[in-house]
């Protein structure tokens, strides 16, 4: 009898430890939350990428800082380092902008002192990157065109770039796991306050899915997702809570997938109190929001994701440190927010003090390849 039940407590221990086990490695899917502890190395600067070619300074818009740059898994046909040529659908916001936008094919003319619009970056290929590691294997092209990401990069809505070491190489590594990754510099604050940042993103997300872009680089118009860091990941997610009002929404054409990298979501008066963002950083809120004060300023609420949710909201990935210098509780109610509407949320909270794309270990950035991949397919 003893012999029995010690064998019976042995079977339930083994199955609580099996248990155990798997909500420790468990890929992210669904709706959950969990605390890590990061490492300080960004993952993605560490890597060589072999065979990823960037297509720089592709234009969106007229201005001069609606360009993009288009990051190519390793499986690209050597045609898609072309810039897309065909008219935007008339009536879209990008036609407007197409008319005076220069358009050139890859190689064609860059003058002296240019970035090169539509030619394949110097330096972008395989022998520019880290030389610890090596990118991920890329799978095998689907038939009816392939995952994309969006990525904007942060800076406080007043200064970034697309083209750092930092976000070329998460742009790189993207397109390493298999996303043809556009990586978007926007007009900035305070020379273009809110909202010139988000329509030019949105802007970017239209010139994705016109079809000529589409076809260019060979991607599917329904596994399109959007990635931010910091006042980037206030973009993602405020092109995602407002996505059901966009005219590519009703045509089919959606965000399927977000990644918010600790994204300001609530830049109203809330934002102004003890626990809130530091003095300087409110003033930053302001020069963004195009306001004196928090007390007469409109476009705060407007600027919040966590006043948009909708039901039609696409998937969240929601990384964030515990110590940073914005506050943890921005994306905890954002993502309470997004669960009250029946949202899938993956929240990660991340040790320490780590802000926007520097969460980026190896692990947290296998985490957002995984849940990109189980969202965009």
């Amino acid at each position: 009898m003893r012999s029995g039940r010690r064998t019976l407590l042995a079977l339930v221990a083994a199955v609580v430890a099996l248990g155990a086990v798997a909500s420790c490695t468990a890929d992210p899917t669904g709706d959950e939350n969990r605390t890590v502890t990061g490492d300080t190395v960004i993952y993605p600067l560490s890597l060589r990428y072999h065979g990823i070619d960037v297509v720089a300074d592709v234009p969106y818009g007229s201005d001069a800082l609606q360009r993009l740059d288009v990051c190519l898994p390793a499986d690209s046909r050597p045609d898609t380092t072309a810039t897309p040529t065909a008219a935007a659908p008339s009536g879209s916001p990008t036609a407007a902008a197409q008319s005076s936008a220069p358009a050139a094919a890859a190689g064609s003319g860059a003058g002296a002192g240019d970035a090169g619009v539509g030619a394949v970056a110097d330096g972008a290929r395989s022998d520019d990157a880290g030389d610890a590691g090596a990118a991920t294997a890329v799978a095998a092209p689907v038939a009816d065109g392939r995952p994309a990401v969006l990525m904007i990069h942060g800076g406080s809505w007043s200064h970034g770039d697309k083209a750092t070491a930092a976000y070329r190489s998460v742009c790189k590594y993207l397109a390493s796991e298999g996303f043809v990754t556009f990586n978007v510099d926007y007009r900035l604050a305070p020379t273009d306050p809110f909202p010139a940042g988000l329509d030019d993103v949105r802007r970017a997300l239209d010139f994705v899915f016109r079809p000529s872009t589409l076809s260019t680089y060979d991607v599917d118009s329904k596994r399109v997702g959007v990635f931010g860091g910091s006042a980037g990941g206030n973009l993602a997610a405020m092109l995602a809570v407002t996505d059901h009002d966009s005219t590519e929404y009703a045509a089919g054409n959606r965000i399927r997938a977000v990644v918010d990298l600790s994204g300001p979501t609530n830049l109203t008066a809330r934002s102004t109190r003890s626990d809130g963002v530091s003095a300087s950083f409110q003033r930053k809120q302001l020069l963004y929001l195009g306001c004196r004060t928090y007390a007469n300023c409109p476009a705060a609420t407007r600027a919040s994701p966590e006043y948009h949710v909708t039901s039609d909201t696409a998937p969240f990935f929601i990384g964030h440190s515990t110590d940073e210098f914005i506050p943890l509780w921005e994306s905890q109610e954002f993502a309470a927010t997004l669960r009250e509407h029946d949202v899938p949320v993956t929240f990660v909270a991340v040790e320490g003090s780590a802000h926007s794309i520097a969460q980026l270990d190896e692990a947290m950035s296998k985490r957002v390849a995984t849940f990109l991949r189980r969202q965009l397919g």
